[in-house]
């Protein structure tokens, strides 16, 4: 009962910490390396710290040298702390607002490292013994009279957990949400802090440092291995799409010399092997455990045996981010074939020089000799097929007034068109 509090009060504390992270969209114009020195996020964290810091002092005055709380606990509370100060002051914050991938990074950061070290940590116990006597007979006073105690139960329980955790991963990585949050400074705000609150109270069940267990270990690896399946499918779907479904980051993509699929498949794998990676982690922790537990004359063996268990679980997931002969290959091939029809189709020759297109001999518009090797469309779009894409479908929104009128295109048509404009080299 007493895990659930710290993460709690800890989401509360760095609530306003993630602000600071808010995408501004459209404002990039190099790459950032910004140190992001909010003062809320800065007293939040040292709070967190001292908070602990005095406990810990408290703590060891008492009972001496009772180990209620290991070094390699202190250790992994301060580790968490250190991953947020990474996650969410350190220039990854400001290079996390240009590239998806990186923003991918700051989500995993804060939910399978930072949440599961500061679980380690017991914080509740040591935060606790932060507050003297007296303060802490009257918050065990509140805890019992005002009933938050079954409400946490109720709120704690494995199968609520586990759903609320899969589904804020998911909801908050689909294309609609996550642009939403990248929008609104707010949005953002409540999007990490369901991120915190809700591995928190994940990693609160699987590692569980004290009080009764609300699952047994054999559970537990199930609780953990389905939540990692479910987490890593938005990854898979991401890294395979063929287009991308993320556009809020174009502008800080092509400050980095990517184009948005480059850096949309990147955040996939990112979100698939690194992500599952970690969940093996935990499932061998739990694993090691319950061989402990159940054979503690077998422990040297359960210990020597993690590793090898590891690296066989993670052997799919490392194989399966290495397969690059998708059938997507074979159909782009025959691409720039396709483009050459639909461009004599669209009648982009009445306007247009174009290279190989018969007939394709117009003076309204510039020639596209060598558009493959341009470094902009249009005086303003950095030449990437992305951008060629958007330019042959939207050319009014882009540039209102210009001679290139709406086409009515489909992303399609566009695909095929620029993938032959990409051979004019």
């Amino acid at each position: 009962m007493l895990v659930l509090i710290s993460p709690v009060i800890l989401s509360v504390l760095l609530a306003g910490a993630s602000s600071a992270s808010a995408h501004v969209l459209g404002n990039t114009a190099a790459p950032s390396f910004d140190w992001n020195w909010q003062p809320w996020i800065l007293a939040s964290l040292a709070l967190a710290a001292l908070g602990y810091s005095r406990g810990l002092i408290r703590l060891h005055r008492r009972l001496e040298r009772q180990a209620l709380v290991g070094a390699g606990a202190i250790a992994a509370f301060y580790g968490g702390l250190a991953i947020l100060f990474i996650a969410l002051v350190s220039p990854l914050d400001s290079i996390a607002e240009e590239l998806f991938w990186v923003h991918m990074i700051q989500h995993l950061l804060l939910l399978l490292v930072a949440a599961p070290l500061l679980v380690l940590g017991r914080p509740a116990i040591v935060w606790l013994w932060a507050f003297g006597r007296g303060g802490r007979r009257q918050i065990g006073h509140l805890w019992a009279a005002s009933g938050l105690h079954r409400a946490v139960e109720v709120a704690m329980h494995p199968i609520l957990v586990w759903a609320v955790f899969c589904g804020v991963f998911i909801f908050w990585h689909f294309p609609g949400p996550y642009q939403w949050a990248l929008r609104d400074e707010g949005l953002h705000t409540f999007e990490h802090l369901s991120f915190l609150l809700t591995a928190l109270m994940f990693w609160s069940i699987v590692i569980e440092p004290s009080g009764r267990r609300r699952l047994e270990d054999g559970p537990t690896m199930v609780f953990v291995v389905t939540a990692a399946i479910l987490s890593g499918l938005p990854g898979a779907l991401i890294a395979l799409a063929p287009r991308p479904l993320y556009t809020a980051h174009a502008e800080g993509a092509a400050a980095w010399g990517l184009t948005l699929l480059q850096d949309q498949q990147l955040a996939g794998i990112v979100m698939w092997i690194p992500g599952g990676f970690i969940y093996l982690v935990a499932v061998a922790f739990v694993f090691v455990r319950w061989l402990q537990r159940g054979e503690p004359r077998r422990a040297g063996f359960s210990k020597r045996a993690a590793l090898p268990l590891l690296l066989l679980c993670t052997m799919p997931f490392l194989l399966g981010g290495c397969d690059e002969d998708h059938p997507q290959n074979a159909a782009a091939s025959d691409q720039p074939k396709r483009g050459a029809s639909l461009i004599r189709s669209y009648g982009c020759g009445s306007c247009h020089v174009v290279p190989g297109i018969a007939d394709a001999n117009g003076h309204v518009g510039p020639p596209l000799t060598q558009i493959g090797r341009r470094i902009y469309i249009a005086g303003l779009l950095r030449n990437s097929p992305d951008n060629l894409v958007a330019w042959l479908r939207y050319p009014q929104r882009i540039v209102p007034g210009n001679a290139m009128p709406d086409m009515g295109m489909s992303e399609a048509d566009a695909r095929a068109i620029a993938a032959y404009l990409d051979t004019l080299r």
